[in-house]
């Protein structure tokens, strides 16, 4: 797909650090922005660059010395005429859920909150597939985008002092999946067997930016019989 992407708006936040902004919202083809330009920056800028960090609309660059942004500028469009946005994603991963309400710790407050019955809710967040914009909070944690409006939900106001790794939550517009035990305020919906965070694995994490994400329903034995082969 070819198309032209603006040079975002640019501002420096402390003496070495310039914060370049796109559109501000959560969507595929600003993912795809945001990681073509961070892509550039790491080319042009480097023998200046420390580190540059993307997030869903910023690329945020921490430089040596101040960098020349019209120059930047310049090159950025000088680009464009041959750049590709790829729409394809790394893998296409297919994740198992159990949503039976012993994992689905905020069943009744998602229908409360949505109006929908339980069933409706788990075919709105199986109906589509998912891409992993952001991995952060925790090791490995990722954040799928975009989720169905009809599922907004906010966060708990008090997070919960302990999420099990494994549980699957919706928080907003987003949808994701607890790697470890941890504090959260997500609301959890249900649970997938497969383990996202292994320090000693091969792979630590089991997602990557970009990836494509499809749930599918297991029943509850189905969760323990994948969960005690350590699928």
């Amino acid at each position: 797909m070819q198309v032209i992407i603006e040079f975002p708006y640019s501002m420096w936040i402390s003496k070495n650090t310039i914060r370049f902004s796109f559109k501000e919202e959560i969507s595929h083809p600003n993912f795809y922005a945001v990681q073509a330009f961070n892509r550039f920056l790491k080319k042009q800028l480097r023998h200046d660059l420390v580190e540059c960090v993307a997030s869903y609309h910023t690329v945020t660059a921490y430089v040596k010395q101040r960098i020349d942004v019209d120059l930047l500028r310049r090159q950025w469009l000088d680009t464009q005429a041959s750049t590709v946005i790829d729409d394809r994603t790394n893998r296409l991963l297919n994740i198992p859920v159990c949503y039976d309400e012993e994992f689905a710790l905020d069943r009744q407050r998602v229908m409360d909150y949505t109006g929908l019955s339980f069933e409706d809710m788990k075919m709105l967040h199986m109906s589509k597939s998912y891409y992993v914009y952001l991995i952060g909070f925790l090791p490995g944690f990722p954040y799928l985008g975009e989720l169905d409006s009809k599922l907004f939900v906010p966060r708990l106001e008090k997070p919960r002092a302990s999420v099990s790794a494994s549980s699957v939550g919706v928080g907003g517009g987003q949808t994701g999946i607890y790697p470890v035990d941890s504090p959260g305020g997500w609301n959890i919906i249900g649970k997938t067997p497969l383990e996202l965070f292994n320090v000693n694995g091969k792979e630590p994490f089991l997602f990557e930016l970009g990836d494509e994400v499809q749930f599918y329903e297991i029943t509850k034995q189905q969760y323990w019989e994948m969960k005690s082969k350590g699928v």
